[in-house]
């Protein structure tokens, strides 16, 4: 099992930032290369479809004060199975806070772990800059 995570602070309040996360159903002004989302709030799903082209279904397994657990229920192109995560914002003082986005997965046969590693964690950076962009910071 690969394992991985990633932490970028912001000098913004944790309710600022889950305002513009917290939508588990609509990533797309946050998550780069993300062009829609068709949520399915009864299965508790939402399939990802990317400006390629490309689509992967994740389900939301938890959720509670400013945090989702979910997995991939079709991780699409990327080169994973058995994949969850975790994307958590934590309060860290007035106007300062933290988002702290955790993975697990299996990598596909014949792609090693780092690299599918470092694709995961690449696209997760981009996330976490495109919200840095937003806040305006």
């Amino acid at each position: 099992m690969t394992t991985f995570s990633k932490k970028q602070q912001y000098p913004a309040s944790a309710s600022t930032v889950w305002g513009l996360i917290g939508d588990f159903y609509s990533v797309e002004s946050w998550m780069p290369g993300i062009a829609g989302t068709v949520a399915d709030t009864g299965l508790r799903t939402r399939t990802l479809t990317l400006h390629d082209g490309g689509r992967l279904v994740e389900r939301l397994l938890d959720e509670g004060k400013r945090f989702h657990h979910y997995r991939f229920d079709d991780p699409g192109p990327l080169p994973v199975r058995d994949f969850t995560a975790r994307i958590t914002v934590v309060e860290e003082g007035p106007d300062r806070s933290a988002i702290e986005w955790t993975a697990s997965f299996e990598p596909v046969p014949g792609v090693p772990g780092d690299e599918a590693a470092a694709g995961v964690g690449a696209f997760y950076q981009a996330c976490l800059d495109r919200v840095t962009g937003l806040l305006g910071t």
